[in-house]
């Protein structure tokens, strides 16, 4: 079979691997979406968090073509939406239910980005979720970064009714939104660079706010006022989350904040940004990092999904076969046209 793996900066290379052969645990799918994520992304362009010849691709949805011997709720030909976070869950993290930031996550699954892949202790509801026949193989793949938003918002706990901002509306900022919106959020405003991306967030209708040409501190403070803490002049925006992993975009959220709000980084930056402490401090800001999921955060997006409260369908702008799988690259790393990339098997 072929599977994608990083070569080096910018090049991918899609190599034959043996077919993966499951354990007594464990299921192989045949691939039928993979979305390529934004640490994916920074991967590709960068040489962060990756070394060569690993395989690459971790947000797909897939059909059972095999099932181990002691694997007893799927079969053969189930569809399915894939969780592949594999905590070991006997480390310290793990038994306090941060099974995301687990210190040996070895059993996760890696390599969507092929013909089949090996999902290790797949237990059904847990790691696979079955989609209902509402549910596109492209949504289900969606689950992953829907999880990471998921988690993101219910780590920030965000007053729904005060003013909230998403900034970075690639794939993971727009499932924020979308979250936000499906929890009842009334006051929120997405900023980003990308007509596109932009675009797909007026399609929920929602404020946005085009960075290249607007200035975003002007406007938010324009927009909600400012309020005045002993030691600063803030913004009074309750919650920002920070999406994008563009080092101005965390200095204007700690501006921007009111004092004793909530600046969520979800986003990946790449590098060591400078982040003014004295506001932090002087405002009493929560400054929370939000890092992928846990079991719980991709249950409650699956439901999102298979209830229809979340639509992520809209978020495709390309779709490529694994073949061009080094295009798909260029085109997701290409912020400006596209909003997610995914990578669907070769025609038959």
């Amino acid at each position: 079979m072929r599977s994608a793996v990083w070569e080096g900066i910018g090049r991918i290379g899609l190599v034959e691997v043996d077919d993966p052969v499951p354990g007594p645990h464990d299921v192989v799918l045949d691939v039928a979406a993979c979305g390529i994520c934004g640490s994916d992304v920074h991967a590709f362009a960068e040489g962060v968090w990756i070394t060569p010849g690993a395989p690459m691709g971790h947000e797909f949805s897939g059909t059972v073509s095999a099932v181990g011997t002691g694997v007893g709720e799927l079969k053969v030909g189930d569809r399915v939406a894939v969780n592949p976070m594999g905590p070991c869950g006997s480390c310290r993290q793990c038994s306090l239910g941060r099974t995301n930031l687990c210190a040996a996550p070895a059993s996760s699954a890696r390599g969507g980005l092929s013909d089949k892949v090996l999902v290790p202790n797949a237990e059904s509801g847990a790691r696979l979720h079955r989609m209902p026949d509402s549910m596109s193989v492209e949504e289900g793949a969606f689950l992953e970064p829907l999880s990471v938003a998921t988690r993101a918002v219910a780590s920030a706990a965000p007053d729904l009714d005060g003013p909230v901002v998403v900034a970075g509306l690639g794939s993971i900022g727009q499932c924020v939104l979308r979250v936000l919106l499906a929890y009842g959020a009334r006051d929120v405003v997405g900023i980003d660079v990308s007509p596109a991306r932009l675009a797909a967030a007026c399609g929920l209708g929602a404020a946005v706010l085009d960075a290249r040409t607007d200035d975003a501190r002007t406007h938010l403070l324009d927009r909600w006022g400012t309020s005045t803490s002993p030691y600063q002049v803030a913004g009074n925006v309750g919650t920002f989350f920070e999406c994008s992993g563009a080092p101005p975009m965390i200095a204007l959220a700690t501006e921007v904040v009111r004092a004793g709000g909530v600046v969520s980084v979800a986003g990946l930056v790449g590098a060591r940004p400078p982040v003014d402490l004295d506001t932090v401090v002087q405002k009493e800001l929560r400054l929370l990092g939000s890092f992928a999921y846990t079991g719980p955060d991709a249950t409650e997006a699956f439901r999102l999904l298979a209830e229809g409260l979340v639509d992520v369908a809209p978020l495709v702008s390309h779709r490529v076969p694994l073949s061009r799988v080094a295009d798909a690259f260029d085109t997701q790393h290409a912020v400006d046209g596209s909003v997610k990339v995914l990578v669907l098997p070769d025609p038959a």
